[in-house]
């Protein structure tokens, strides 16, 4: 059977097309990587949403090089040379869990505050919002001094329309952060700054924990009451060739390194100010007017 041209062409775009599919990034599914039930994630805490979606799961295997928040005592994220224990007596900053929970203990990588009248803020924490209000967001992110990756990431959402989904129109906060190569430190011998690294071909970095904080305004079309605010930390060898070079990170899904935290939030619809009456804009003016009157008068 000979093909014509035009069939030739839409067999080529079809080829094309189904490669293209192959190489753009897809969502690792939670229960895929779960060995049946029995493996100890971190998982997200968000269930349905105000209009009954349930959210799609989130979750993490280890944490042993990132995390959300800080540690039980500050201990240190043991990285290449331990194995970081995810005990909630030893670490309140992370939860392992067998299956998604409705409130994760070790969840304490994010608060917010909100503007008052007076410009002044509140004190940060996890209260209600109002449509409309100026919110601060407050991001800790704890990692290890090792490892091989460049960069960890940051990435949170809320979903302001209660649809169910973490949108990227619903996006907080999108954070790389970079680790450093090497460090200079003084050699007490020489004087002189030399350069170290304590693990080859690593990007190791002293530079351990960091607080991010972004100012923004709560949509006032904001959904009105219960929504959910999703937190993920990843490290950059946790994301596909594809997934790097095009930056996209999910906010569903199995991630092996790194948190996810969600947050219940309750959402304030905005004081409508009252606006005077016809009546009672004429009696005022009247009144007005007469006082006018009588002072020219005398």
């Amino acid at each position: 059977m000979r093909l014509s041209f035009n069939k030739y062409l839409a067999i080529t775009v079809t080829l094309l097309c189904f490669s293209n599919f192959s190489s753009a990034s897809s969502v690792v599914s939670c229960d895929s990587k779960s060995n049946n039930g029995t493996a100890t994630f971190d998982y997200g805490d968000a269930t349905v949403s105000n209009d009954g979606t349930a959210y799609g799961e989130a979750c993490h295997d280890t944490n042993r090089w990132q995390q959300l928040g800080v540690t039980n005592r500050r201990q240190a994220l043991e990285g290449d040379t331990g194995d970081t224990s995810d005990d909630d007596n030893e670490n309140r900053g992370w939860t392992g869990e067998e299956s998604q929970n409705n409130i994760d203990q070790g969840d304490n990588g994010v608060t917010w505050r909100t503007q008052n009248a007076d410009l002044t803020w509140s004190d940060y924490g996890t209260g209600e919002l109002t449509a409309g209000d100026k919110v601060q967001y407050k991001f800790i992110v704890t990692r290890s001094s090792e490892g091989n990756h460049q960069f960890d990431q940051l990435k949170a959402w809320t979903d302001w329309n209660g649809d169910g989904t973490f949108d990227d129109s619903e996006r907080i906060i999108d954070k790389r952060w970079d680790k450093d190569e090497q460090h200079g430190r003084m050699d007490q011998i020489s004087g002189s700054t030399v350069s170290y690294n304590r693990d080859l071909n690593a990007n190791n970095s002293l530079d351990t924990r960091a607080v991010f904080k972004v100012t923004m305004r709560v949509p006032l079309d904001a959904v009105i009451g219960n929504t959910w605010m999703r937190a993920r930390v990843i490290c950059e060898n946790s994301l596909t060739t594809y997934d790097r070079d095009n930056n996209i990170f999910h906010s569903t899904g199995y991630y092996h390194q790194g948190e996810v935290e969600d947050y219940k939030v309750a959402i304030n619809a905005k004081a409508v100010t009252p606006v005077p009456e016809p009546t009672t804009l004429f009696v005022f003016a009247s009144a007005l007017i007469g006082l006018v009157l009588s002072r020219k008068k005398s």
